[in-house]
């Protein structure tokens, strides 16, 4: 997020407020071997609502249960207890339905996302609570074949 705050698309360079350091977008490619082309990932503010959607939509609450993570986290985010709990159901229930491909393929989908967003909470995109995330990285989860597209 630092270096998103920074950018400055006028001038195609990062303004660091460290002396006269200019740091350009093929500085970051070369030097910390980031791609600088692809889908860039420009999330903004979920509202309450927007992030129950998100819930239910993305993992398959029911609506109770969504409300309830986003009233208890009194924003768009979702606590680190809460995805674990929805990653064992979601990892039992692709137990329980091996037998059936169509609806494996869903839990298996669900657990994916699930453990991603654990990842991108706990190590891309930390804040200072370091006991949840923001539920806006489900969106950019919902298809697993374009993860690699992401900029």
């Amino acid at each position: 997020m630092a270096f998103a705050e920074r950018w400055h698309t006028e001038t195609s360079s990062f303004h660091l407020p460290h002396g006269e350091i200019t740091i350009t977008l093929d500085d970051i490619a070369c030097l910390l071997h980031i791609l600088i082309r692809g889908t860039l990932l420009g999330n903004g503010r979920l509202t309450k609502e927007e992030a129950r959607e998100v819930h239910i939509v993305e993992l398959r609450d029911d609506h109770v249960d969504a409300l309830e993570e986003v009233e208890r986290t009194r924003n768009a985010h979702m606590r680190f207890s809460f995805l674990t709990q929805q990653y064992e159901a979601e990892f039992l229930a692709v137990q329980q339905t091996a037998d059936n491909p169509i609806e494996d393929d869903i839990h298996r989908q669900r657990v994916l996302r699930c453990y991603f967003l654990f990842l991108l909470g706990t190590q891309l995109f930390m804040d200072t609570s370091s006991s949840y995330t923001n539920v806006v990285y489900l969106s950019y989860l919902s298809d697993a074949a374009c993860i690699h597209e992401y900029n």
